[in-house]
Order: structure tokens, then C-alpha cells, then sequence
């Protein structure tokens, strides 16, 4: 019983981002839970990438990404960095005005003293 006081409490001081992470992991857990159940035979047939949602969804996330991104506005540098090695992984590329304007943006944000600000004038360390 003294696991399940903790808990609640640990709920009550929680923040709503903390909440919905939770969610989001019981719902993860469930899935996962299903597909371990499955034999491991049916397992390969079910899992199907879905490249080309993949790519149009990094590719759209280069170019602008939504409004839930913005805690993240000084990692700018580091989203563009994974977002292009996500493409490369699946084996595309993006078109030549899309990584014109990726390296513009990453040349405004190099110092020239060495490393990377978080975006164009922002100190780098």
C-alpha cells in the first residue's frame, strides 16, 4: 500500500506535461504489449515502415516545424542536423532549394570563433 500513496502523491505535484508523457507511455506500453503477444513469425509481417510519410513529415518538419517545437527553439541547429540525417537514413535526399536554405541557416548560426549558437546570433559554446 505504502507504492500506491507515492504514487498519488507523485500525481498530485505532477504537471500536465508530465500527465500526457504518462498517458503517452501507458498507451506505448499497451501496444507493445499486444505486439509481443503476437507470434514471432507474424511479427515481421505486420511491422511496415511507412518511408515515404516518414520523409514527407521530416521534410515538412525542415522547413517549418509546429508550435509545440518552440521549448526547443535553441536546438535548432540539432534538429536540422537530425531531421537531414533521418532523410540520409532512408535513403533520400531533399530538394536543392530546401538544403540551400538548411546550410544558410546553419552558416548564420556558426560562430566564427568556432561551434554553433542555437540559432543565428545566439552565443555557441
Amino acid at each position: 500500500m505504502e507504492g500506491e500513496g507515492a504514487a498519488t502523491e507523485r500525481q498530485r505535484r505532477a504537471t500536465a506535461s508530465q500527465v500526457d508523457q504518462w498517458a503517452v507511455q501507458d498507451h506505448v506500453f499497451k501496444i507493445y504489449g499486444a505486439f509481443a503477444s503476437i507470434p514471432r513469425s507474424a511479427q515481421s509481417v505486420i511491422l511496415e515502415l511507412q518511408r515515404d510519410k516518414h520523409v514527407e513529415y521530416l521534410t515538412r518538419g525542415l522547413q517549418q516545424l509546429g508550435p509545440s517545437f518552440v521549448v526547443l527553439d535553441a536546438n535548432r541547429p540539432w534538429l536540422c542536423y537530425w531531421i537531414l540525417h533521418s532523410i540520409a537514413l532512408l535513403g533520400e535526399s531533399v530538394d536543392d532549394e530546401l538544403e540551400d536554405n538548411a546550410i544558410d541557416f546553419l552558416s548564420r548560426c556558426q560562430d566564427p570563433n568556432g561551434g554553433y549558437g542555437g540559432g543565428p546570433g545566439q552565443a555557441s559554446f
